[in-house]
């Protein structure tokens, strides 16, 4: 062959190469599944809302994600197994699912502990690195934390003191933490269901009371059978959003920064915005009905009165041995809370 013919032939291959290159079809999304149980038209549904179409547009459409909300893929102990089963790549959920992977998170969570979000975001500095390592070392990456919000009672009849609540049929979560017998054990009368069927259960009368915050008892319309709220804080539902190893490691990584940034800043918002919708859910359910018992100071301090003892009932129990005696030392630093109650 000649030199003529060769460099034809070099130009032959390398036009055909560039025909084949532009007839490929293109590479296949990366499908994530991201189920949680915020209801359609729920603030944390608009959230994550956001967060889809960000992902979508930060990775021109290499990244999809399938929007599985209100509880349709199961409870959130039915997410992490669904999760480890990889038939959900990731999840928007409570500490309750979280707490199937690693206990530690309740650490956020001891009763009475919390009474503002500056102690939150304190204590949360203090244990991050090792709440995220342990889920890590467990398979799941935390993409980014989230405050559900602040935990009250609301029940059928008003409560004043510990020994009203114990009149009351309370709801505790069938996926979270074993503390059923607790309960019972301190002369509570608590009833295990999933959190899909507590409406249901208020309708029947299978439970009374139920800890929860003012966001989710109005967007879950709980209030209306469960009216009267008492307004100590009983602790901060926190939660987060979070993707296993697996699936996360499938995305490229000159990818990855681009949706971790997305999360920071909608966790921003989620910080600026959506924790202090809690005011406003309970001024729009007393004008449909939700009373909010008055509380003397001394009533106040005599539910941390007659909890104090019990605290130690929540070690290993509740979170673990090693996280409880870490937070209950951390505890004597929290700064003074700023906020006021209801």
């Amino acid at each position: 062959m000649n030199t003529s013919s060769y460099s034809y032939f070099r130009f032959f291959l390398l036009v055909a190469a560039l025909l084949t290159l532009s007839l490929a079809p293109p590479p296949k999304p990366i499908i994530i599944k991201l189920a949680t149980l915020a209801p359609v038209g729920s603030p944390w549904y608009d959230v994550l809302m956001d967060v889809v179409q960000d992902w979508q547009e930060v990775t021109d459409n290499r990244v999809q994600v399938k929007m599985y909300p209100g509880g349709v893929a199961g409870d959130e102990s039915d997410l992490i197994t669904k999760m480890r089963l990889d038939h959900i790549q990731a999840a928007a959920m409570t500490a309750t699912g979280i707490s199937d992977v690693d206990k530690g998170i309740w650490g956020l969570s001891l009763p009475l502990m919390l009474q503002d979000y500056n102690q939150l975001d304190w204590l949360r500095a203090q244990i991050e690195k090792e709440l995220t390592g342990r889920l890590e070392k467990a398979g799941f990456m935390v993409l980014a934390w989230a405050d559900v919000g602040w935990v009250y009672w609301f029940s059928r009849q008003p409560i004043y003191a510990p020994e009203d609540l114990q009149k009351q049929r309370i709801f505790t979560w069938s996926s979270g933490p074993n503390v059923e017998g607790l309960w019972k054990s301190g002369g509570f009368h608590s009833v295990s269901i999933a959190a899909t069927d507590v409406l249901p259960a208020l309708q029947t009368g299978l439970i009374d009371a139920l800890g929860t915050t003012p966001l989710v008892a109005a967007t879950s319309q709980w209030f209306g059978i469960a009216k009267y709220m008492n307004p100590v804080k009983w602790s901060v539902m926190t939660g987060g959003i979070i993707i296993t190893k697996q699936a996360w490691e499938r995305i490229p990584a000159e990818l990855r920064p681009k949706l971790r940034a997305t999360f920071q800043r909608h966790q921003d918002r989620i910080k600026n915005e959506i924790r202090y919708m809690d005011d406003e859910a309970i001024r729009v359910m007393k004008e449909y009905g939700l009373q909010v018992v008055d509380l003397s100071p001394e009533e106040r301090e005599n539910w941390r009165n007659w909890l104090e003892p019990h605290l130690p009932k929540l070690r290993g129990l509740l979170t673990d041995t090693t996280m409880f005696d870490w937070v209950m030392e951390l505890r004597n630093e929290l700064p003074p809370p700023t906020e006021s109650t209801p």
